[in-house]
């Protein structure tokens, strides 16, 4: 799939086939986060990659799924919140794959004064991009879950990540259903979202 092809094509799929992902596939995926720019070039990366569907089902039990109150949508933002809220365990339930990036945090984003906690997890975050486009270039479908709450904690638990770690989101992969549910895309083109040499 050609490049601009593939930015296109990336959408947040939460609806998933029963079907594995061949290794060779995820490894490409997997490669592909690995390339990205990363503070300071020290790729503080550690990618925790789930492909047993007993352990994905283990850890889906910490994700809990919100409710949605929303009855006939109005904006493209209340379509997603429809959507996306009571779907957050069954996706990952219904995921082939959930890779878990953990990146070192040198610079805590809670007692930052300067600047530099954005560093490393703005690289975790190009990191996680490539995947996701690199799993549209496969024809997967992909959607990232941001843990909140108590999940963080639960997940590193339940994985037995060492201390030290961050998790910025789960990558959740699968081959997308048919007519998964989609919002309508926020419009955000050259047009209306970019100032030349000035606001």
């Amino acid at each position: 799939m050609e490049f601009y092809e593939v930015i296109n094509k990336r959408r947040s799929i939460r609806q998933f086939e029963d079907r594995e992902i061949p290794r060779e596939v995820l490894e490409r995926i997997l490669d592909a986060g690995l390339k990205a720019p990363s503070s300071n070039h020290q790729r503080r990366w550690e990618l925790v990659t789930l492909t047993d569907k007993a352990i994905i089902m283990d850890l889906a039990k910490f994700i809990r799924p919100y409710p949605c109150r929303i009855g006939e949508p109005k904006t493209p933002q209340q379509e997603m919140f429809k959507i996306a809220y009571p779907r957050q365990r069954t996706m990952i339930e219904e995921a082939a794959c959930v890779i878990l990036p953990y990146f070192k945090q040198q610079y805590p984003l809670s007692e930052d004064k300067n600047g530099y906690g954005l560093m490393d997890y703005g690289a975790a975050w190009a990191l996680v991009e490539n995947m996701l486009l690199a799993a549209t270039a496969e024809g997967l479908g992909s959607v990232v879950h941001i843990p909140v709450k108590k999940e963080p904690e639960q997940i590193k638990d339940f994985l037995k990540v060492p201390d030290g770690w961050s998790l910025p989101a789960l990558v959740v992969l699968g081959y997308a259903v048919k007519d998964p549910l989609l919002p309508t895309q926020v419009k955000a083109t050259v047009e209306n979202k970019v100032h030349w040499n000035k606001w």
